[in-house]
């Protein structure tokens, strides 16, 4: 089509009695618009495929991102559960303290006939102490390791905050 037009023109030029030099500048410019079609032409067969990779490689970013975010959430719902959990433990052991303490108070308080009985007992009661302590020692670890646990929870709790104020949902 443009080939036509160009060619009418060449035609009305010569029908005017023009001179060489505009059909020279007509072939000229017609030469240009060929060569800027062909340029444009070439310029989409490498700008739209940039386009589409750009928009699904972006499109994979958002899922990578989404996919950190709620893994990071359930992570944290999961130290959240590990820490009732040990406050629960932790106050079983308490109670387990006590138990001990009133057991090795109530075989102190046992007598018996015999020497041997009373020897028996008295070692008895002498590692029933020894556990009680241990066991309390154990109570506070595991009091320690219950802190620790809600300090993760703090810790991990305020990035996922602030990573949820990014999201757009």
């Amino acid at each position: 089509m443009v080939k036509l037009h160009s060619e009418e023109v060449i035609d009305e030029l010569k029908e005017e009695g023009e001179c060489l030099d505009s059909r020279t500048m007509v072939e000229a410019l017609d030469k240009f618009a060929n060569t800027f079609e062909a340029s444009a032409r070439r310029w989409e067969i490498i700008v739209y495929p940039a386009l589409v990779a750009f928009i699904i490689l972006a499109g994979y970013g958002f899922y990578l991102i989404y996919s950190l975010t709620s893994n990071v959430t359930r992570v944290t719902d999961y130290m959240a559960n590990v820490t009732e959990t040990m406050q629960l433990v932790s106050q079983d052991m308490r109670e387990v303290s006590v138990r001990m303490a009133v057991m090795s108070q109530n075989i102190g308080d046992m007598s018996g006939d015999t020497d041997e009985l009373t020897q028996s007992i008295n070692n008895m009661n002498q590692q029933i102490y020894t556990m009680n302590q241990n066991i309390a020692i154990m109570t506070g670890s595991i009091n320690r390791m219950g802190a620790d646990m809600g300090q993760l929870n703090y810790n991990v709790g305020r990035p996922v905050e602030f990573m949820d104020d990014f999201m757009p949902w």
